[in-house]
């Protein structure tokens, strides 16, 4: 019995759209050009329903119906060279044959292909699914490797950004309350709060042109950390709970 799929129709569907499709004759029909209403029909009825199925194998991608239309051709003179037993020829000559440039046939076969779920399990070069299973275990609660699984990102997790920007926010906030301007100025630097990249004492020296020595830029680090630290300071507790949250050993001095 015919089911549907995450990248085909029920027959719920298709019956529906054959549905709209009728509805769609009804409204078109013209009976002075001397055609049957079922042969009319019968074209509109096809068309949507061949539009649903086009439109379940791309999913949310809106592909041309032109190029479901090309790719479809080019399955059928596949198909008919493997069922003589002949060998399929090569897509540029199927292009010739089809009257389009070989690039617009690549471009159909690869705009009208099946989209991939990543919650599908990846296939190992044989047969099977790679499964991982439990250490310790018989393998009995293995579970199959999903696409999913092996996607990578660069970038932070969600909740992770969320955590950063908080934590940039508290600190930003102590900062503000807890220090001064030079003494934030020099925390900046040092740490590389704005630019990602922090300096050494020698190149903040350099950057202030001279006017501050380096046992000055030592001194305002050391007084900026101590403020921070400090248990009195209005915003510790925002702090301090960042820093148990990444198991850090809170001491202060």
């Amino acid at each position: 019995m015919y089911e549907g799929s995450w990248d085909r129709p029920s027959l719920d569907e298709a019956v529906q759209e054959g549905m709209l499709g009728l509805a769609r004759a009804v409204d078109k029909y013209d009976p002075e050009r001397g055609l049957r209403f079922s042969t009319y029909a019968t074209h509109w009825i096809t068309s949507y329903v061949r539009v649903c199925f086009q439109r379940a194998v791309t999913g949310c991608l809106r592909v041309p119906s032109q190029l479901h239309d090309i790719k479809s051709a080019y399955q059928k003179i596949v198909k008919d060279h493997l069922v003589s037993g002949e060998e399929p020829p090569e897509q540029v000559d199927i292009a010739k044959t089809l009257g389009i440039t070989p690039q617009r046939l690549s471009t159909a076969i690869r705009a009208t292909g099946s989209l991939v779920s990543v919650d599908a399990p990846v296939i190992s070069p044989g047969s099977g699914s790679y499964k991982g299973s439990a250490a310790g275990g018989d393998g009995g609660n293995s579970q199959e490797l999903l696409i999913l699984d092996t996607l990578k990102c660069a970038e932070p997790k969600p909740e992770d950004q969320v955590e950063i920007s908080f934590l940039r926010q508290c600190l930003e906030n102590a900062m503000a309350s807890e220090l001064t301007p030079y003494e934030r100025d020099v925390l900046r630097l040092r740490l590389g709060l704005d630019s990602g990249t922090g300096k050494t004492v020698r190149e903040i020296v350099e950057i202030c042109g001279g006017g501050v020595t380096m046992s000055d830029v030592r001194s305002a680090e050391r007084r900026a950390f101590k403020k921070l630290r400090s248990p009195t300071s209005v915003h510790t507790h925002n702090l301090l709970a960042y820093l148990d949250l990444a198991g850090a050993d809170i001491t202060f001095r």
